[in-house]
Formats: structure tokens, C-alpha cells, sequence
């Protein structure tokens, strides 16, 4: 089993026998975990490719590895194809958000700006929830690393090819629980396409009126989390949690 061995980040699908070698951050983490020579470890190219390897040798330059084993295809993946469609939060809260749903399970994250975000961030925030996105996944055992897609405008997420949920703190909703959508899932790498779901949750002031009339309209399946009033970004995670559960892999 790989899931506990030290995990690094190639560049590139690899064969039992390859030799790679670990430079730059991986190397430094390698350094940092005091990997050694003759020391099994788990290596993914964050698109699915994961194998295990063992040391042969540690320098200043770099640390090498040799692959013993391959893995599975997409080992550690949720058959969900599950986008989380995030209203933008305030501070920190995004980045809180986008670790915890990488680590269970989400193929992609979609940030958007509606009515009530009060959140605006920097140009600069894209590539820090990326390396955020980058860090959970190799942490969790995941063999891809979920895009974290830039901003766009809530109008947008509704037009997506999926079956689409949206969180609603009021209105005609039904738990999610027993929300009646269509989603299929695959079992294994060649079986037919599965059906995408979106999960959409808004910013801290949820989601104006005219918002939700709009998503009804665009077909889009208006749920609840049950009777209490949720943080953002605790119904986000609680959200992908019971999508998880319920048509993945939890």
C-alpha cells in the first residue's frame, strides 16, 4: 500500500524500472521528510499516474528513485465527477474551502462572483489556490490534482453540461438527501463517460432572489442541508461530504 509512504509530485507517467529524479520543491520536501537510501516512497504526475519507487541515492542535486510498482489508473480518485461551484469568500475562507474539498474527493473547483460576494481577490490568489489544491492532494493520497478554474460570473456556472444542485437557504428546496437527480458514475477507467454534477454554494450573504429565480429557470435542482443556517464554507464541505456519500465513493 502507497497511501502512507512519503508522496512526491513527477512530471511524468513512469514505468516499473524508470529511475526519476526529485529536484527543486519535491526534492526539498524529500529532504525535509529525511527520505534514505533503500526508503519506499509514492510518486503521482497529478493526472491520474501513480506508482511506488524506491531511493537509490540522495545528493545535493537531487534525490533519485526507482520505480518498483505502478499503480492503478487514477488511484485514489472519487467516480463522482464533481465540480464545486464556490461563492467568493471572504479572507481566508476560500482556501480553507478548496484544501478540504480537494481532500474529499472534487475533480474541479469553480470560484464566481454573484449579488452578495464581498470577496475580491487578488490576480495572484489563482496561483495560491492552485499550490493549495497541489498540497491536498498529494496529502490525501490522490493521484490528480483538481483545477482550480479562475472566477467567473454565477450566470456562467449555470450554463454548465451537468446536473446542477444549488444550495438554497430558502425557497422551494428539498434535502439533498432526497433530491431526485440522475447521475451515473463509472467503476473503472474504460467504462462509459460519467455524468458531471455541479455543486453550487454561495458567498456568506447567499444568494439574492433574482439569483435563484434565474437558476430555476436554467433547470437547476434548488437543495437543502436540513434546518439550520450554515457558514459558506461549512456547507460547502458539508455539501460535497453527502455528494460523496451518496454518488461517490465516501
Amino acid at each position: 500500500m502507497s497511501a502512507h509512504l512519503p508522496r512526491f509530485a513527477i512530471d511524468r507517467p513512469a514505468a516499473v524500472g524508470d529511475v526519476v529524479t526529485l529536484t527543486g520543491d519535491e526534492a526539498k520536501h524529500a529532504r525535509v521528510r529525511r527520505v534514505a537510501v533503500g526508503e519506499a516512497v509514492a510518486l503521482f504526475d497529478e493526472a491520474g499516474h501513480s506508482c511506488v519507487a524506491e531511493v537509490t541515492g540522495v545528493t545535493r542535486d537531487g534525490v533519485a528513485v526507482r520505480v518498483t510498482a505502478v499503480q492503478p489508473a487514477n488511484a485514489g480518485e472519487s467516480p463522482l465527477a464533481l465540480t464545486l461551484a464556490i461563492g467568493l469568500l471572504k479572507a481566508d475562507k476560500l482556501d480553507w474551502v478548496i484544501e478540504k474539498a480537494t481532500e474529499l474527493g472534487v475533480a474541479r473547483v469553480q470560484p464566481f462572483a454573484s449579488a452578495h460576494t464581498l470577496a475580491q481577490p487578488s490576480a495572484s490568489r489563482q496561483a495560491r489556490w492552485q499550490q493549495i489544491a497541489r498540497s491536498a492532494a498529494k496529502q490525501s493520497g490522490r493521484s490528480i490534482v483538481p483545477a482550480v478554474a479562475p472566477p467567473c460570473n454565477f450566470t456562467d456556472v449555470l450554463t454548465a453540461a451537468a446536473t446542477r444542485l444549488l444550495l438554497a437557504e430558502h425557497g422551494e428546496t428539498v434535502p439533498l438527501a432526497a433530491a431526485a437527480v440522475r447521475t451515473s458514475v463509472k467503476s473503472h477507467v474504460d467504462a462509459p463517460p460519467r455524468t458531471p454534477l455541479v455543486l453550487i454554494v454561495g458567498a456568506e450573504g447567499g444568494f439574492a432572489a433574482a439569483e435563484l429565480d434565474t437558476a430555476r429557470a436554467a433547470g437547476v435542482h434548488l437543495i437543502t442541508l436540513g434546518p439550520r443556517i450554515l457558514r459558506a464554507e461549512t456547507a460547502a464541505v458539508a455539501a460535497v461530504a453527502l455528494c460523496q456519500s451518496r454518488w461517490g465513493d465516501l
